[in-house]
């Protein structure tokens, strides 16, 4: 920690939850917050020296040229906050178990309307044309969603956490949850990528050691993980990505749970891990990638799981990977 004042600049617009995400994880450093009108604003200025840190979320850090191998000429990535949940969340009385028959529920992305009629088929599911609100977005979108559920119009309304996070006022929320390990009775809702995460860029150069106490690896993982898969496939938008770090005990448990020939093969990498040093508490851990899509009607699912120790060859089992999804289109095709 340093008490010389850093100048960090933010997005005066919302930014997938990101500057509240700063301001409370770096509330014990000596933070002048300056706010921009864009991104490109912020870059900018970075690059002109007059700020130090470009506070952003990782979508916008994406949408610049922040990925797993590429990064804009003279800047990089200094530090990835923990990531926050980047589950969606569906508002109102109901979780989906008990919405009405014919339901009318709202949901922007169409890779979510089509997971949610994988798991209940008889719901009427609304895109923003249909409610006429292209055009608007984060808290006057909520504000209209809003209205129009009290209003009866809507039975309820899926969006992203982090919009509920910051513009959420009424309302019970229940999670769209991902569904990790054996529960297969929920379906799950594996979300758009890049969510959740909070990311410091700096010009070449700039000390890391600052702020090294809250640089997050796991996040640093997700993150290249995941912008490397979704450039790679073209930037899919009905494409679900979610890349985590999960302990291999909790993984072995939940494949033992259900047995078969993939639970045996993960016993037998375990118990080739190199174990970490017997001073570290840290637990050994494995990094779980998900990929999946839906055809229209939400009848098919097309689904890749990936499971490794960080100390692997990531270059090579990515693209592994990618070949096996490419291969999966083919079939869809």
């Amino acid at each position: 920690m340093t008490d010389e004042k850093l100048r960090v600049g933010i997005c005066e617009q919302f930014d997938d939850g990101a500057q509240p995400h700063f301001k409370r994880l770096l509330e014990g450093y000596n933070i002048e917050y300056l706010e921009f009108k864009n991104t490109l604003e912020i870059i900018k200025s970075l690059l002109d020296g007059e700020i130090d840190l470009a506070g952003i979320s990782g979508l916008s850090a994406f949408d610049l040229g922040f990925s797993a191998e590429s990064s804009v000429s003279g800047l990089e990535i200094s530090t990835f906050l923990p990531r926050r949940d980047p589950t969606l969340v569906i508002v109102g009385k109901n979780n989906l178990d008990h919405l009405p028959r014919r339901g009318k529920i709202f949901a922007k992305s169409e890779l979510i309307r089509r997971q949610l009629k994988r798991f209940r088929k008889d719901l009427n599911l609304l895109s923003k044309t249909d409610l006429k609100l292209d055009g608007i977005e984060h808290e006057k979108l909520i504000e209209k969603l809003g209205d129009l559920y009290d209003n009866n119009d809507l039975d309820g309304y899926v969006i992203e956490r982090s919009l509920w996070n910051v513009f959420g006022k009424k309302g019970r929320r229940h999670t769209l949850g991902m569904q990790i390990g054996n529960d297969s009775s929920r379906q799950r809702f594996i979300p758009p990528p890049l969510r959740g995460f909070s990311l410091l860029i700096s010009r070449v150069g700039f000390p890391h050691s600052i702020l090294k106490e809250i640089n997050d690896e796991q996040s640093m993982i997700s993150f290249r993980v995941e912008s490397k898969l979704f450039l790679e496939l073209g930037k899919d938008e009905l494409l679900g990505i979610n890349a985590s770090i999960r302990r291999i005990s909790t993984i072995s448990k939940s494949l033992l749970d259900e047995g078969g020939i993939i639970s045996e093969i993960l016993e037998e990498k375990i118990s080739n891990i190199d174990k970490l040093d017997d001073n570290s508490e840290k637990p050994v851990q494995m990094v779980e990638v998900i990929l999946e899509t839906l055809d229209k009607k939400g009848q098919i699912t097309y689904s890749l799981e990936k499971k490794y120790v960080p100390s692997d060859d990531e270059y090579r089992i990515l693209k592994i990977c990618l070949d096996e999804w490419n291969s999966i289109n083919e079939l869809k095709n």
